[in-house]
């Protein structure tokens, strides 16, 4: 008898597609000369393009918030920063991408109204906040370019440990009860370890030590003080070099909440409570993923993802397949494992093992695919391959809208070939680098 082992999730016109189809997600159009050395109190002015990703949220044109794009039409912030969601104070937000300073009008500036907003529903205001998390979806799409990308989601067990460098940017007070400024800013902090994180907490608020579940926050900045987020930068994301590597930044916070501004927190407990700190408090984007994904995918379609896909090894296997159907007789995509190869097949070479990714689907008007992990760079040893196919009569057009290399001395395979049957045997085209 054989077996098969499947957990599945796979966008199906989903929304975070069309971030993906432009510029890619987390990689800024200008590098801030300051992001190596960030040692400035409080930070330093950024560089213009440093943080596409940034939004300003603007009450009838004073600045009060930040986001972070995630796709043309979704940008993520705190739940915090909606006191209200009528009808009334929504109508006079906006939502301005592109934005660096907040004088004149940037050159990809674009200002959009807000559409909806999605407040999780396990937040509560009072602290430790946890939740603070929301989605607005804007009222027409992002005109995504140079100075307007979005930023990454991270992986559910992204690995980036304490002491990362992260950054924040923002329009938010220079100090404590300062002034907010016009031109964006940026400030280095490092991830604090979640256990001293906890413990700091508890010296603000005694009920830290009861939370059930877990808190869903994490903090950043030093022990010392002299440099954190401040108001006017919640919402806005806290961004960490990815830990999966590829040269690209994700979203591992969203800044929610802080015990002053900058103050130092290394010994809270000897201090009256009025004169305690802490560290910079956000959400832990991590943990929330099934929310936004969940409100992400919301009229776009379904939500069905790959986890594993593994069939016990019968070399005279032809017949197990998965088929996502939209109606009868009307197959949105076709995973074969026999007349192909295997979704998530392995086989030995030598002591290497190649991996196949196959997917058949059918194309109607306009679709697009990624390799596994886009933007991120894909693994070692990964055979992609997919077989698309229209009607009898019809012509498929390829655009491609981003091919990258990992850069290797040794790299000698690594190819995109165009086949014009199944089997493989008519190549119609080949792009090396």
């Amino acid at each position: 008898m054989r077996t098969a082992l499947l957990s599945l999730w796979f966008w199906v016109n989903s929304g975070i597609d069309a971030a993906q189809t432009g510029p890619k997600c987390g990689v800024p159009h200008t590098w801030s000369p300051m992001v190596p050395s960030l040692r400035v109190v409080g930070g330093a002015e950024a560089s213009y393009g440093s943080h596409p990703w940034l939004v300003s949220l603007q009450n009838r044109g004073s600045h009060f918030c930040g986001g972070a794009i995630l796709t043309d039409r979704w940008i993520m912030t705190a739940a915090h920063c909606f006191a209200s969601l009528s009808k009334e104070f929504l109508s006079g937000v906006r939502a301005v991408v592109g934005e660096f300073d907040q004088r004149v009008d940037d050159e990809e500036e674009q200002v959009f109204d807000i559409k909806s907003v999605s407040v999780h529903e396990k937040y509560r205001h009072a602290l430790p906040m946890s939740y603070d998390i929301a989605l607005m979806e804007l009222n027409q799409p992002v005109r995504l370019g140079a100075r307007v990308r979005p930023i990454c989601l991270p992986l559910p067990d992204e690995n980036i440990p304490p002491e990362t460098s992260c950054i924040v940017g923002g329009w938010g007070r220079l100090k404590e009860k300062g002034r907010l400024p016009a031109v964006l800013r940026e400030v280095q902090l490092d991830l604090v370890d979640p256990a001293k994180c906890k413990y700091v907490l508890q010296t603000i608020k005694s009920s830290f030590l009861n939370q059930r579940p877990a808190m869903t926050v994490l903090c950043a900045g030093p022990e010392r003080g002299g440099r954190d987020a401040c108001q006017g930068d919640s919402g806005g994301p806290l961004v960490c070099p990815s830990g999966s590597g590829g040269g690209h930044w994700v979203a591992l916070g969203v800044t929610s909440w802080g015990k002053g501004c900058g103050r130092s927190w290394g010994n809270n407990s000897s201090r009256p409570p009025s004169r305690r700190g802490s560290p910079g408090v956000f959400t832990d984007v991590r943990l929330l993923l099934p929310w936004i994904k969940r409100k992400l995918r919301d009229g776009y379609g379904v939500l069905l993802e790959f986890d594993r896909f593994h069939l016990e090894n019968d070399s005279h296997c032809r017949y197990d397949r998965l088929v996502v159907s939209a109606g009868i007789r009307r197959p949105v995509g076709i995973v074969p494992s026999g007349d192909a190869p295997m979704l998530v097949g392995k086989r030995k070479e030598g002591h290497k093992h190649t991996e196949y990714c196959t997917v058949r689907s059918p194309l109607e008007d306009q679709s697009a695919i990624h390799s596994p992990n886009y933007p991120q760079l894909y693994g070692e040893d990964c055979v992609l391959r997919w077989v698309v196919y229209a009607p009898r009569g019809h012509v498929v057009k390829l655009d491609f809208a981003d091919f990258d290399l990992e850069e290797s001395d040794r790299c000698l395979y690594d190819s995109l070939t165009v086949l014009g049957d199944v089997e493989g045997t008519e190549e119609i085209g080949r792009l090396d680098e």
